[in-house]
């Protein structure tokens, strides 16, 4: 249920405050919201016809992939656009990716027990050095590792559709050593040729002259993560040690052991088959990033010095540089930068027509060698973006139509305003966003442009707000921004909304698989194979590990019962106190089904868990837990729950009917049931 997710990020707003009143106060305050949306959703009239049509629009699309299970829907590596592919097909071209011999290596066995195993060593031995708190080192360790899933991405802006591997990382056993290690080695960088954003690169290419007889051109590294050798790596650190070593404790050969292992602990799984990454880093390592900056400025400096002639405009965002060459020498220069490192190889675009594409935004080279520019949206591009009609709540997509706006202004510098306004109009209204709220956007965009020159004039500088804490609550349409108005009456936290509905929650998933005992943050529930009772517990640790502790309880209490102990005897008074699933085993003498565990719930979020296993268990019937099981829940919420279970009830046999009208209150709960079971 969505109303379950909201109430657990609501109290994790809540309890940020110190005064008892004020939480009470906002408790009674956030109940009363969720009733009267309720209240208003089981007496609301007819659907409107472009909710009816999203709806049903919905229902064809879920009817259709489950009718076609040979199609993959994917979405493509750039230019947000949506591919579909035969499932024969897509693991055909991923299989003939991972047949590089050079880059990936086959292995028989799951490599995470062992990867997750030196990596924790690695923690512990930092730390008995001294080198880490215990704190960070609890942080650092990882006791619930699951192996990689990697995907393909198509390329569609490339002849024959190649996929692009991506390999999320955030279960690997290294994840968070790799976030440490990255962090120590971006904070030691400061690059003279990186630029942050496209906004500064516009601000810097505006006030650019090039000299006489130079073009622009831009070179890009083919496929840079995967093509960084480690004795590069290895080389650049020792290099730039100096200042690496000045923002961490750990000595340089140490530092450098960690980072190889992070490096090889590139490892995944596809199609029941696991691999790892014998040549470069992975797309999706934390560590990536970093290692290739720190590597490409050392490439850079050195075929800056070994051309023979300056140059005068060098800059480089990831992959991508934008250079000033003579234009009889841009040859010469691409052959110098590939001949550094042949592993890393780069192609080169030239101007057409004084016109060079970078980024998000197209420069023009003048007659005296200025640069103007304008927004650029590259062919490959499909111009989606947040559609108006989503489920997202009015504030997210005004932000995106107001940003989209914000970017077109300030990278179109060469035409009239009158211009930049229809281009902003007609990208907006593809995106089904009304003209009355696209003239808002505009005005808007004019006002916030007028007070910056303002301030950049008076060199007026914002205030210091101090550190500003972000919290995100589920988004239910209509009553997530009612929610948000009542907290912000005595919490100063900046609050966002996230939908759990999505469009990725539709289509089929085309990573493997993760088994439900190799799941973590999860509320599970087991059945009593002797009566109705069922038990519900949470896990921030793997599923097996928390049922293997069932096992051992249960297994503990049959071998005290043979032994001839009673209920009456500590020791098994002592085994029943552990959870009620034990304490309803030894009272009834019943068997529960371990091998048939069933996951109800899931969260990214495990301070969530205590909120959530409460609310199951209070909403669910002939459960054996304690009552003390739901003394995470707040009384406050007693009666809101009983009316969300009468939702979910009437919401049951209302799908039992034919030919039923669904309400909004429908929509909410089954955007819930695929946030719930997706993987």
């Amino acid at each position: 249920m969505p109303f379950y997710h909201l109430l657990a990020d609501v109290e994790s707003v809540i309890q940020t405050h110190q005064d008892a009143d004020v939480q009470e106060r906002t408790r009674c305050r956030v109940a009363n919201n969720i009733q009267n949306f309720i209240h208003r959703q089981q007496h609301a009239g007819p659907m409107h016809p472009n909710e009816r049509f999203l709806k049903e629009a919905e229902r064809e699309t879920r009817s259709f992939l489950k009718q076609h299970p040979n199609l993959y829907v994917l979405k493509a590596d750039k230019g947000n656009k949506t591919v579909i592919m035969h499932k024969q097909d897509y693991v055909a071209r991923m299989d003939q990716l991972l047949a590089d011999t050079n880059t990936y290596e086959k292995t028989q066995k799951d490599p995470t027990s062992a990867f997750q195993t030196k990596n924790n060593g690695i923690v512990r031995r930092l730390e008995n050095l001294g080198l880490l708190d215990a704190a960070t080192a609890r942080r650092l360790r990882t006791y619930k590792a699951v192996c990689p899933r990697i995907y393909g991405q198509p390329k569609t802006h490339k002849p024959g559709l190649p996929l692009r591997p991506v390999v999320p990382c955030m279960t690997s056993p290294s994840y968070e050593l790799s976030k440490f290690v990255g962090a120590i080695i971006q904070r030691s960088l400061h690059s003279k040729y990186n630029i942050s954003d496209s906004f500064k690169f516009c601000e810097l290419v505006n006030t650019v002259t090039l000299p006489e007889g130079h073009v622009m051109v831009s070179f890009d590294v083919v496929s840079l993560f995967t093509c960084i050798p480690q004795t590069l790596v290895r080389k650049s650190i020792i290099k730039h040690w100096d200042e690496i070593g000045t923002h961490t404790d750990i000595c340089l050969d140490l530092f450098l052991e960690v980072t190889a292992f992070c490096i090889e602990c590139s490892y995944f799984s596809f199609n029941g088959s696991f691999y790892k990454q014998k040549f470069g880093t992975a797309m999706g390592n934390p560590l990536s990033p970093m290692i290739a900056d720190l590597v490409m400025e050392d490439i850079l400096d050195q075929a800056v010095e070994a051309v023979p002639f300056p140059i005068p405009y060098l800059k480089k965002y990831v992959d991508d540089l934008f250079l000033a060459l003579p234009g009889d020498k841009i040859e010469m220069v691409q052959e110098i930068f590939n001949s550094q490192d042949e592993n890393l190889q780069f192609t080169v675009e030239r101007e057409q027509n004084n016109r060079l594409p970078f980024l998000d935004m197209v420069m023009t080279r003048n007659q005296n060698q200025t640069i103007t520019t304008e927004w650029y949206m590259k062919p490959i591009s499909s111009g989606r973006f947040l559609n108006y009609r989503s489920l997202h709540s009015f504030h997210q997509k005004m932000n995106v139509a107001f940003n989209f706006a914000k970017r077109v202004y300030t990278f179109t510098t060469n035409h009239r305003e009158e211009e930049v306004e229809s281009v902003i109009r007609r990208q907006l209204l593809v995106n089904d966003y009304p003209n009355t709220l696209i003239s808002r956007v505009i005005n808007r965009v004019k006002l916030h442009r007028q007070q910056v020159d303002t301030a950049m004039e008076t060199n007026e500088n914002r205030p210091d707000e101090g550190e500003t804490v972000f919290r995100s609550l589920t988004n239910i349409d209509g009553l997530s921004q009612q929610i948000i108005k009542t907290l912000r009456r005595e919490y100063p936290t900046r609050i966002a909304t996230k939908t759990t509905n999505t469009v990725g929650a539709l289509l089929p998933q085309i990573k493997d698989k993760t088994p439900n005992d190799e799941q973590s943050n999860i509320i599970y529930k087991i059945n009593c194979d002797n009566c109705d009772g069922c038990y519900i517990g949470m896990t921030t640790t793997k599923l097996k590990t928390r049922i293997s502790g069932h096992r051992s309880n249960v297994r503990r209490l049959t071998t005290l019962r043979e032994a001839g102990h009673t209920n009456a005897d500590a020791a098994i008074i002592s085994i029943r106190e552990k959870t009620a699933l034990v304490d309803h085993a030894a009272e009834n003498d019943h068997v529960f089904r371990l091998d048939d565990v069933k996951i109800l719930d899931r969260t990214q979020k495990p301070s969530n868990l205590p909120i959530l296993e409460s609310c199951h268990i209070y909403n669910t019937p002939h459960t054996v837990n304690k009552r003390t099981d739901t003394d995470n829940l707040n009384v406050v919420y007693a009666g809101l729950l009983h009316s969300i279970m009468n939702v979910k009830r009437t919401k049951s046999n209302n799908q039992n009917r034919p030919n039923v009208n669904m309400t909004q209150t429908d929509d909410t709960d089954t955007t819930e049931t695929e946030h719930t079971t997706h993987e």
